[in-house]
């Protein structure tokens, strides 16, 4: 771990030993390549902090499976092509929820997190939809003024 231009950097590698394939769970330790992965993460003390993560590139052993190669992940740190960890997403992610656009990027700035309001908006609608709960009862309450007479309608209890 650095600090350069005021910018904490943390370099770490993974473990050697097997990864699992995404796709048919088999255990594999034959290595095809290795590179490094630059995510963003939460700030720590003010300063924005970088994680340089050496991940490697593994051979599925399966021959029935149709992917040949896979990178490891990282549990709780690294997704599928993400440039941030999954803890610095989930904060954008509720920024965006509240604020979304330019105010949610001038809020990210405060926070060490500068991302731009294209960024923060894709955010949100990556995000699935809330789950509603079906109403049980279902009424509607008119009240209206006719030509002098009133009149209304209340749903039964």
């Amino acid at each position: 771990m650095f600090t350069e231009y005021g910018v904490v950097h943390i370099v770490a590698r993974t473990l050697d030993g097997s990864a699992s394939c995404p796709d048919c769970e088999l255990p594999s330790d034959r290595v095809q390549s290795c590179y490094e992965r630059r995510l963003a993460d939460t700030p720590v003390g003010d300063q924005p902090v970088v994680i340089k993560l050496t991940v490697r590139r593994l051979y599925c052993e399966n021959d029935r499976c149709r992917r040949r190669t896979f990178v490891e992940q990282v549990g709780e740190l690294t997704f599928r092509y993400g440039r941030r960890t999954s803890t610095s997403r989930r904060l954008l992610e509720a920024v965006a929820v509240v604020l979304a656009g330019r105010a949610g990027a001038r809020l990210t700035v405060m926070l060490h997190s500068v991302v731009s309001r294209t960024t923060l908006l894709r955010l949100l609608m990556a995000l699935p939809d809330p789950s509603w709960e079906m109403p049980k009862v279902l009424g509607v309450d008119d009240f209206a003024t006719r030509r002098g007479q009133h009149y209304g309608t209340v749903p039964p209890p």
